[in-house]
């Protein structure tokens, strides 16, 4: 058995910002995790603390790929079943790059999701044989490339290789931490030897 990663440290009880959603700017990001039995599976398959990951469209929207496919929803129905919803921004992103990240993946709306895409992700090299899949994009997949089509490579990994998880590792060192939008420490399961 294994520990689950712990790349959130802060919660709003221990020095995290609580935030609300009018806080939130185009192209934030924000990685989040449920209760559910699908959430538990990713978080156990990705060694991960989160996940799912989303965009926000402005201070109300988020565009994210989910099982019914890419669909923009308000903020407040995106982490409403949410256990943990924190907020990332890339630093120094001009408002014509932001609005050039989410106009990509606004265009992707109505796409399917991407399962196999999904499932892949985890094993680096598999992911890179696989490729992407076409017509299809899973959450985070659709947050990297969004930033890539724009111009800003948050990593060097393609983005049919990048999880929750790496996107949380990502925001951690090299985005700027805005808030927590939910983040009770009660449900974080814990499995050791």
């Amino acid at each position: 058995m294994f520990d689950f990663e712990k790349p959130i440290t802060l919660a709003p009880a221990a020095g995290g910002n609580c935030l609300v959603p009018s806080a939130l700017r185009t192209a934030d990001l924000i990685v989040s995790t449920t209760g559910s039995w699908v959430s538990g599976a990713i978080r156990i398959g990705t060694k991960a603390v989160v996940s799912h990951a989303l965009l926000c469209i402005n201070s109300s929207e988020v565009v994210e790929a989910i099982g019914e496919g890419v669909v923009r929803r308000s903020i407040d129905a995106a982490v409403e079943h949410g256990s943990l919803a924190v907020a990332y921004r890339v630093p120094n992103l001009d408002i014509g790059t932001a609005s050039k990240v989410v106009n990509w993946a606004v265009s992707r709306v109505g796409t399917r999701y991407s399962e196999k895409g999904a499932l892949v992700s985890a094993d680096k090299l598999l992911c890179r044989v696989v490729g992407p899949q076409p017509g299809g994009f899973f959450c985070s997949q659709l947050v990297i490339e969004a930033f890539k089509q724009a111009g800003v490579n948050l990593t060097e990994l393609p983005s049919q290789c990048v999880t929750p998880g790496d996107v949380s590792k990502i925001a951690i060192e090299r985005l700027k931490y805005v808030g927590h939008l939910k983040g009770d420490p009660a449900w974080f399961p814990i499995i050791s030897p």
